[in-house]
């Protein structure tokens, strides 16, 4: 059977470790993803991390973690770089004592002093990605003796952003060239950037855990409004990610979080979809 885990940032509680994994388990979830910054892994108690690891091993849960998507690992300022890559080792530590499988990553935007977002050059972007492969594959280090993998997600190929298509994400891994260091497919991201068909084609054995939320809007226009939608609420075809995750393993992440006034319901209602159409 398809496994399941529910983002934190699809419960009404999004910032409790305990409350999401009791979520999980009452709900009959196969996993919980935990979304920084509201739950930063390495500020919870001793007691809640044991407790959760005890949960995990009880109830065959699969951890995942997302890393706050406002980090700039391809930021232009040194120190902006080192911050974030300090905090993230930090979780990456505890990720690994918790037994989270993947440790997510948004490659990030442009960040130039000086220039507006989406007004950088192609050589402010090209300066980017070196320091973006270069930041990612200092993580990687700690990330592989961690037993994590880093999931690099794909995000909306717009301009203002470090990555612009599935082959650069694709080709960015393959230059980092580590065993901890994979693709976290975001299916709502690949439907407005890029297609859901030719990620899946392009990123290959690369991807490593999977995200799933409905979307609307123009196909393939880098949308980025009309996102992490309830399942079955938006345009989605789901038939090529089940024979993704099917033929992978991998655990799928409902972020089923956009404006829902009864966001745990339908996370709840997005899963047994999926479960249904993957059967």
């Amino acid at each position: 059977m398809t496994e399941i885990s529910v983002a934190t940032s699809s419960l009404d509680n999004q910032e409790s470790v305990r409350y999401a994994v009791e979520f999980a388990i009452e709900n009959g979830f196969n996993g919980v993803e935990f979304n920084a910054p509201e739950i930063y892994l390495s500020k919870q108690t001793l007691v809640d991390l044991k407790w959760a690891f005890e949960m995990s091993q009880e109830h065959s849960l699969r951890y995942t973690h997302h890393f706050p998507p406002s980090a700039l690992p391809g930021s232009h300022v040194a120190a902006t770089r080192e911050r974030d890559l300090e905090e993230f080792g930090q979780e990456v530590f505890v990720s690994g004592e918790l037994g989270i499988e993947v440790i997510v990553l948004h490659p990030g935007r442009l960040h130039v002093p000086g220039v507006e977002q989406g007004e950088e050059s192609d050589d402010d972007r090209a300066l980017a990605m070196e320091f973006f492969t270069e930041w990612v594959s200092d993580a990687a280090i700690e990330a592989e003796n961690a037993g994590v993998i880093i999931g690099l997600e794909n995000m909306h190929y717009n301009p203002g952003w470090v990555i612009r298509s599935h082959q650069e994400l694709a080709e960015a891994v393959d230059r980092i060239d580590s065993n901890a260091v994979g693709i976290t497919f975001d299916v709502g991201h690949a439907w407005g950037s890029g297609g859901i068909d030719a990620g899946i084609e392009t990123f290959g054995d690369r991807i490593k855990h999977v995200q799933a939320h409905d979307a609307r809007g123009p196909e393939g226009a880098g949308n980025v409004r009309d996102q992490h939608m309830e399942i079955g609420t938006g345009v989605i075809d789901w038939n090529s990610t089940g024979e993704l995750v099917k033929r992978g393993g991998h655990v799928v992440a409902l972020e089923t979080s956009g404006r829902l006034a009864d966001r745990e319901e339908a996370v709840i209602r997005s899963r047994d979809v999926l479960q249904k159409l993957w059967a």
